[in-house]
Order: C-alpha cells, then sequence, then structure tokens
C-alpha cells in the first residue's frame, strides 16, 4: 500500500512538473506578441500529448512548432484584428455614447461577441494542434464546433472567469496559468472532438504510443 502512495504521489508530482513547464515554454513563446497563436497551438499539443496520454516529455511543446506556424501565426493574426476591432467597438459604445441612448446597449452585445470570440480561438488552436486541415477549413470547423456544443462552450467561459477570478485573488497562480488553463480546457475540448472522430480513428489513436 505505502508503495502504492509513493508511486501515486511522485506521479502527481511529475505531472503538476510538467503543467508549469508547458505554461513556462508558453509564456516564453509568447513573448513576441506575433507567436502566441503558435504558442497556443504547441500548448495544447503538449498538454495532449505528454500530461494527458503519458508520452514523450514536455519538449513535445516544441514537436511541431515549425509544422503548425505558419496557419497558427496567421490566425492568430486574424483574431488579434477581430478582437481589436470588438475592444475597439466595446471602448465608444461605453464612453463615447450616452448611457440613455439606445446604442448604448450595444457594448453588450460586442462583449458577448468579444467572449465567444476569445472562446472560438480557444477552440480553433486546439483543433490545429489535434487535426491536419486547410487554413479556411480550420476556421470553418472550429466554429461549428463551438456553435454546435454551446454547452461545452460555455463551459469554458465558466473555466475562464473561475480562472480569472483565482488569479485576481492569488496572483502567484499567473505563473502557472497557461498550463492550468490548458489542462482545464482538455477534456472539455477532448469530449467534443473525439464526437467527430470515427471509431477507428479514435481506436488507433489510442493505442498509437507516439501519438
Amino acid at each position: 500500500m505505502g508503495k502504492f502512495f509513493n508511486s501515486r504521489f511522485f506521479e502527481g508530482i511529475s505531472k503538476a512538473t510538467d503543467v508549469i513547464l508547458v505554461g513556462l515554454y508558453f509564456i516564453v513563446c509568447s513573448l513576441h506578441i506575433f507567436k502566441i497563436g503558435a504558442s497556443e497551438t504547441e500548448l495544447y499539443y503538449a498538454t495532449h500529448k505528454c500530461i494527458y496520454k503519458g508520452r514523450g516529455y514536455t519538449t513535445e511543446f516544441f514537436h511541431s512548432f515549425k509544422d503548425n506556424f505558419k496557419q497558427s501565426t496567421l490566425s492568430w493574426l486574424i483574431f488579434m484584428v477581430l478582437f481589436g476591432i470588438l475592444a475597439g467597438d466595446i471602448y465608444i459604445t461605453r464612453n463615447f455614447i450616452p448611457a440613455d441612448s439606445p446604442i448604448a446597449a450595444a457594448s453588450i452585445f460586442f462583449l458577448v461577441l468579444m467572449v465567444f470570440s476569445i472562446v472560438w480561438a480557444i477552440y480553433h488552436f486546439a483543433y490545429i494542434a489535434r487535426f491536419e486541415n486547410s487554413f479556411k477549413e480550420s476556421f470553418k470547423v472550429s466554429a461549428i464546433f463551438m456553435i454546435a456544443n454551446i454547452g461545452w462552450s460555455i463551459a469554458i467561459v465558466g473555466v475562464v472567469v473561475l480562472g480569472l477570478l483565482l488569479m485576481y485573488r492569488f496572483m502567484i497562480l499567473i505563473v502557472f496559468a497557461p498550463g492550468l488553463f490548458a489542462c482545464a480546457f482538455h477534456p472539455i475540448l477532448e469530449k467534443v472532438f473525439r464526437k467527430y472522430m470515427s471509431a477507428e480513428d479514435i481506436a488507433k489513436e489510442d493505442e498509437d504510443k507516439y501519438y
């Protein structure tokens, strides 16, 4: 019994260390703002393969960085433009339109769009990490996944809100946030992804020690 608990204890320590490491890799690679998209893709890839599947080391983070860099970076540029437009709309409607104007309520609409754009980005970069598809199709499929699984999408929003509240309360968590968020998103996103995978693909992935 003692050996069992010791084994589980050290396994837990190892997993926690892996979570911290992949999060630090993400932070370092994201210091250049244009590389955030590629870093998000690799964060999910490493979380899925190393932390959840127990295959390989945390350096799997860099495994497909080169392969996915172009698609992830171009995707991130599009999301940056989208986020910028929505943030500008929210700022304008809240600061330059009278509160009693009917248009003022539009800020809520833009805020909701911003929230779901962030969720879309989470789906999108995780999708790129897990599947091969064209640039255009990846945007299309990730959007369909988000809308068709609205319950899980709302759950992701809940995870983000809870995470931000915890970081506000315990500032030290900011350092560990990337890895913790990735681990929290993973079970949700995998439930969605596996719904659309064939039984053969699921079986092959579960048996493939290299995936």
